[in-house]
């Protein structure tokens, strides 16, 4: 096995993940003419695999340079306007970071606070939304990488459609391993970054958006827009390619990587981490840790653990790094030296999980 692959293997911080073979394979392309044929044979690939993932027919995926946070503002920027009443939900420190950038950037916002494990119920959505009062959107993380939970996609956004509100997801933990069901679901804008489940290098920002999104982004003009423009990067898309110089590596690799979720099935590549995600959590429970979130909403791409009493994130990441060569991850926000994560979502068997219970084992 190629010493990069193996090295990947180890990987099991929640991103970046490990590159998918084909995707490693891609990487030195050589440049070619960014709208000529090769780039936009490229693109055409991309677009109906990338639509089946996130769950729309309808829907138009963009694809700007930039990493999955960037996606934050890309939706406010396109769908909304300064003063405009949002409700964001927040189960963690990257639901706070969706908060933050909204109120950075003008917005009205409600923050939806649950204890950091937990997840947002539909109910204090729903109350959330009749005290804020003329809500335009609201801002649900589907998957909270900071606790490793995953909130109740479906049922919260039933309830900001029915208040007539878009929906905006944060899907950078979520996309291409947990299913999104976009046009079932009544979703306006899922966001997402290569470096998660996509199996691609950091650097690219993946966005899908409903046809309603797009007709609203051609009309809102509350915030000056270039680069994020969603009308611009449609437009380009249609003939595929870019409304400026795209990000050729990052589209190659995206490709190849669909590629690969295609040939495996995408209902497939969702039961996939869903069982590794079960076997992994066996595997902890069999060697006595304690795992922050709630049972009934875990993550199949992410798990937020408790390191041993008495022992701080850092020391335990470190413990394990030196005894096995796994690496892994800390926490976020105010639960930066207080618990540890994994990434089990993309390239990923049940080899290199065993692996990882090992090492954990080895360092308890």
């Amino acid at each position: 096995m190629d010493s990069r692959l193996e090295q990947g293997r180890w990987l099991r911080i929640p991103g970046p993940t490990p590159l998918h073979p084909d995707v490693v394979a891609v990487l030195p392309h050589e440049m070619v003419p960014h709208r000529g044929p090769e780039v936009q044979e490229t693109m055409a690939r991309i677009q109906p695999i990338a639509r089946k993932v996130h769950g729309t027919e309808k829907g138009r995926v963009l694809l700007w340079a930039g990493t999955g946070t960037s996606g934050f503002e890309a939706s406010i920027v396109n769908l909304l306007a300064p003063g405009d009443h949002v409700v964001v939900t927040v189960p963690g420190d990257f639901g706070s970071r969706f908060a933050s950038t909204a109120e950075q950037l003008g917005l009205n916002v409600k923050r939806v606070d649950v204890e950091w494990g937990d997840a947002v119920t539909p109910d204090q959505l729903k109350a959330a939304i009749a005290d804020h009062g003329d809500v335009k959107a609201v801002m649900i993380t589907h998957n909270e990488t900071s606790t490793g939970v995953t909130q109740p996609l479906a049922e919260l956004a039933a309830v900001a459609r029915d208040a007539g509100a878009l929906v905006i997801v944060d899907a950078v933990s979520s996309a291409g391993a947990l299913p999104i069901n976009m046009d079932a679901n009544g979703i306006d804008w899922v966001l997402s970054g290569a470096q998660k489940a996509w199996m691609c290098p950091p650097g690219l920002m993946i966005s899908a958006l409903s046809e309603r999104a797009l007709e609203v982004a051609k009309t809102q003009k509350g915030y000056p827009r270039v680069i994020w423009d969603a009308v611009a990067m449609a437009e380009a898309s249609e003939q595929n390619f870019h409304p400026n110089t795209g990000p050729l590596t990052a589209l190659f690799a995206l490709d190849a990587a669909l590629q690969a979720l295609d040939a495996e099935g995408i209902d497939a590549v969702f039961e996939r981490h869903r069982t590794l995600a079960a076997h992994f959590r066996d595997g902890l429970n069999k060697i006595g840790v304690k795992i922050l979130a709630k049972p009934e909403y875990f993550s199949d791409s992410v798990t937020a653990l408790l390191p041993p009493e008495g022992v701080g994130a850092a020391a335990f990441r470190d413990k394990v790094r030196a005894n096995s060569g796994v690496e892994i991850a800390v926490g976020q926000g105010k639960l930066a030296d207080t618990v540890n994560r994994i990434g089990h979502m993309g390239w990923v068997q049940q080899p290199e999980l065993d692996a990882t219970l090992e090492a954990l084992a080895g360092a308890l």
